[in-house]
């Protein structure tokens, strides 16, 4: 087995590899230099790059971006420098490259198949998400329950679900379940997290208010985005006293969409 890089790179080329149990040493051949990894089924035993040997080596041929590589099945290595489950090394890669799936505060999560999460050295991020995965959730009520923002909830789910730790179901932006806070002084907009307003922007097109229904009524308000509110939704003062509202208060909001009607 041999070619170029120019469809896949090392990443899902190893991945496919140890997916199906091979066993061997996958050589590669780059501008910046070659090197070689020894796979053994899911785990990797040896790498080295030029004259480096183990992680930093194996780092190395994982952030490849051009070149090529030969396959060679039964191959053994002499020496043992490694001793880490290939997921492993594929997420450290991943992260450093920034290689994720792109995912939406309203996608719905779950683990994936295999239970692949053990063998893996997770970040505080990671691990602080994995607690509340028991069930598939929305990418926004798992930020609201691990208490982290918005947009690091969603790197970090783009990430596993790039290794295939994590399945992501891609749901079309909907109403969202916000929760009313209080900040002063603030101009006389409803404030909501940026990334929600940029989802439903990009689905729906331009608009510059929301629709909130609390109890029986439903308001229209003006809208602007703001950094990491997660899932709050904020007024200040005087808004809240004209339209005879409350802190703590369960919202359900959508866009505001011309000639549209209701959620």
């Amino acid at each position: 087995m041999e070619g170029t890089f120019a469809l896949l790179g090392p990443l899902d080329l190893l991945q496919l590899l140890a997916r199906g149990g091979k066993k061997g040493v996958f050589q590669t051949l780059a501008p910046s230099g070659k090197g070689a990894v020894y796979l053994h089924g899911s785990r990797v035993t040896h790498a080295h790059w030029g004259g480096v040997v183990g992680e930093e080596a194996m780092m190395r041929l994982l952030l490849l971006k051009e070149g090529r590589f030969r396959f060679i099945e039964g191959a053994e290595a002499g020496e043992v420098t490694l001793e880490r489950d290939l997921d492993h090394y594929l997420l450290q890669a991943i992260r450093r490259l920034d290689d994720r799936v792109e995912v939406s505060p309203f996608d719905r999560v779950k683990f994936g198949q295999g239970g692949r999460v053990g063998h893996l050295t997770l970040n505080p991020d990671e691990l602080a998400l994995f607690t509340h995965l028991s069930k598939p959730i929305s990418v926004l009520d798992l930020a609201v329950a691990s208490e982290k923002p918005l947009r690091t909830v969603m790197t970090t789910l783009g990430h596993l679900a790039r290794l295939g730790v994590i399945e992501v179901e891609h749901r079309a932006p909907h109403t969202a379940r916000l929760t009313l806070a209080i900040k002063d002084p603030l101009p006389p907009y409803a404030h909501l997290d940026e990334l929600l307003l940029s989802a439903w922007r990009l689905h729906y097109g331009r608009f510059d208010h929301v629709h909130v229904r609390v109890d029986n009524r439903t308001l229209s308000l003006p809208v602007r985005g703001a950094e990491n509110l997660g899932g709050l939704l904020l007024l200040g003062t005087g808004q809240l006293i004209m339209h005879e509202l409350n802190a703590g208060q369960t919202l359900m909001v959508w866009p505001a969409l011309p000639h549209a009607g209701g959620a």
